[in-house]
């Protein structure tokens, strides 16, 4: 098995020069491409080393790898995340509960046009670099939290940007 280390640090600098230095047979300039050209790798191991924030353009070329291989699951992906996270964020249930999206907007310092509904919290979140979430009082719980966490559980999955811990109440 062919094993590629991406480095974020190199694909932040010259993305599409770097991606055909990196894979030997793609010579490409687009998302589209990429995504056509990683369709049909096989026999390889994409490691990622997250050694640095992301720019767009590396966060839509990550996005396009974790696409692919989602859909297709015909190569093997392993994330190497920087455990020194830039963003601490401590969600508090209780007030999730209370003041619900605007509540995560403020939270995570979301853009204006924040579509504040599930679909919208994750596009946000997964454009989010190494973060670590803290979830406390989880005793408290209801229908829309649980929603919530469900989209920080996904998006931490796909996306390997988020660290999610959950702190419980000690009674």
């Amino acid at each position: 098995m062919n094993e590629i280390l991406l480095e974020t640090k190199k694909l932040n600098s010259d993305t599409y020069k770097y991606l055909n230095e990196l894979f030997n047979d793609f010579n490409g300039d687009s998302l589209d491409e990429l995504y056509s050209y990683l369709h049909k790798l096989e026999d390889t191991k994409i490691i990622v080393n997250n050694d640095e924030a992301l720019n767009d353009e590396a966060s839509f070329i990550l996005r396009v790898i974790n696409d692919v291989y989602n859909d297709y699951h015909n190569f093997e992906i392993e994330y190497k995340v920087n455990e020194n996270y830039n963003d601490k964020i401590i969600l508090d249930i209780n007030l999730l509960n209370k003041d619900k999206h605007e509540y995560l907007k403020q939270l995570f310092n979301f853009p204006d046009y924040y579509g504040e509904n599930l679909d919208a919290l994750y596009d946000c979140l997964s454009e989010l670099d190494n973060t670590e979430i803290v979830v406390i009082n989880m005793d408290d719980v209801n229908d829309f939290s649980l929603k919530v966490i469900s989209v920080l559980d996904d998006v931490a999955d796909e996306y390997h940007n988020l660290q999610i811990s959950y702190e419980y109440d000690e009674a």
